[in-house]
């Protein structure tokens, strides 16, 4: 019963891990413009996303606390179970230790990653929910370790900048369900005219711009 408990907390504790891992990756490599149009137009996944892009450091603070606690966790729990198993065998843990290893660095690393790497917006407004009871459990220790590291770190707000590739993805790629309306089109490829010309995008320009068209 107790080696059935210890895997059980293994498997679980690996599943942490690599939600984590694959987590962070995801949020960094999100296009916020496209997370900012969803949200906007209802997505209930998209505005939990969007809500995690808001405040990075905490977001970046709670998948760290998620990942450390869960590498631990598969450690501790490792460790234990090797010695049930393999009680009389020291060559047999060793094997044991390198395989978890193994499955750590494979699993709960390098597989989430390249998971979220491959399509962000996609994996992460399906992970939505997961972030959402993670983020309402660690938050709070989050919380805590933030406002301890406020005491030595001076941090700068964080300032979202559209590039004008972020613009021509929107405009290009809707693999991902991104729906434009005429209107928002035709702003958005305004914008693109404007900075080519190398022209200030204020309001009065783009609206400007908006009525010659």
């Amino acid at each position: 019963m107790t080696a059935i408990a210890l895997f059980l907390l293994l498997v679980a504790a690996l599943a942490l891990a690599a939600f984590c891992a694959g987590a962070e990756t995801g949020f960094l490599s999100l296009n916020r413009g496209r997370i900012t149009h969803l949200a906007r137009e209802g997505s209930t996944a998209a505005k939990a996303v969007a809500k995690a892009l808001s405040d990075m450091p905490r977001t970046m603070t709670t998948l760290l606390i998620g990942n450390n606690l869960g590498t631990v966790l598969f450690s501790c729990a490792s460790a234990e179970l090797s010695g049930i198993v393999f009680s009389g065998s020291a060559a047999g843990r060793t094997v044991w230790s390198f395989c978890a290893a193994l499955a750590m660095l494979y699993a709960g690393e390098f597989m989430p990653k390249l998971f979220c790497t491959a399509r962000p917006l996609r994996r992460m407004l399906s992970l939505s929910k997961p972030w959402s009871v993670l983020s309402a459990v660690l938050g709070p220790v989050a919380a805590i370790v933030d406002k301890a590291l406020d005491a030595f770190i001076v941090r700068s707000a964080p300032k979202d900048r559209v590039t004008t590739s972020d613009l021509l993805r929107i405009l290009e790629d809707r693999k991902d369900g991104v729906r434009l309306t005429d209107f928002e089109s035709a702003l958005i490829s305004r914008i693109l005219v404007l900075r080519k010309k190398g022209r200030e995008v204020t309001v009065e320009e783009l609206l400007k711009a908006l009525d010659d068209e």
